[in-house]
């Protein structure tokens, strides 16, 4: 009977032992949307992320760090805009908007707001970086690819309640030209569509989010 109960319990630790194995990680650089990322994955399941997620700026220069559980974003994301300045503080788990540095480059639009409303303005999830990601598709319009001068540039998100974007223009403007072309929301990926939902008086509702640029056109270039 004794050996019988030890043999059992040697058979249960090899498969508590092999299954641990199998689902150990193993950490490989490698690249997100033509960043460098550090990346960890579980063994047993090639290419399902597991674990410490680090998109880095330049050279080694963190601009992203987080965790995945079973390829699922989970817990804090921290966005940097340097070494030592957080961006943004994002909790994929709660769904929850910690922290976001203002930008006095975005303004915001929402319908009916009456004085004395407490107001939570929405947010590119991944902060700049995911700002940028969504505007580096914009191509200037044909015309002025071939003007020289100084031309306003606007990104026009509209988002539902949820925080899902809805609509993406783009208004190219000065004083002599104006043009808003609408961005195909197909050539986006997923998490492009990921903003923090706006909030009036606790409760969430639609908003336009705009941040603007600007655009050079040189011909000597």
């Amino acid at each position: 009977m004794k050996k019988a109960l030890l043999s059992l319990i040697f058979i249960s630790f090899c498969f508590i032992a092999n299954a641990q194995k199998s689902d150990s990680t193993h950490t490989h650089y490698a690249f997100y949307r033509g960043f460098s990322t550090h990346e960890t994955e579980l063994k047993s399941k090639k290419g399902i992320l597991n674990g410490e997620y680090i998109i880095f700026k330049g050279g080694k220069k963190t601009g992203v760090i987080g965790y995945y559980k079973n390829n699922e974003r989970v817990g804090r994301w921290i966005c940097y805009n340097s070494k030592d300045s957080i961006d943004q503080i994002y909790n994929y788990t709660t769904k929850t908007l910690i922290f976001n540095k203002p930008d006095k480059r975005i303004t915001y639009y929402i319908d009916s707001l009456k004085d004395g409303d407490k107001v939570i303005y929405p947010a590119k999830i991944m902060g700049y970086l995911g700002l940028f990601l969504l505007t580096r598709i914009y191509v200037p319009p044909f015309e002025i690819q071939r003007s020289v001068g100084e031309f306003n540039l606007y990104f026009i998100f509209t988002l539902d309640k949820d925080g899902k974007l809805v609509k993406y223009e783009t208004k190219v403007a000065s004083l002599n030209y104006n043009k808003v072309e609408e961005v195909n929301l197909r050539k986006l990926k997923p998490e492009d569509f990921e903003f923090s939902p706006a909030k009036v008086n606790g409760k969430n509702v639609a908003c336009v989010m705009v941040f603007k640029g600007s655009l050079g056109v040189n011909l000597n270039h």
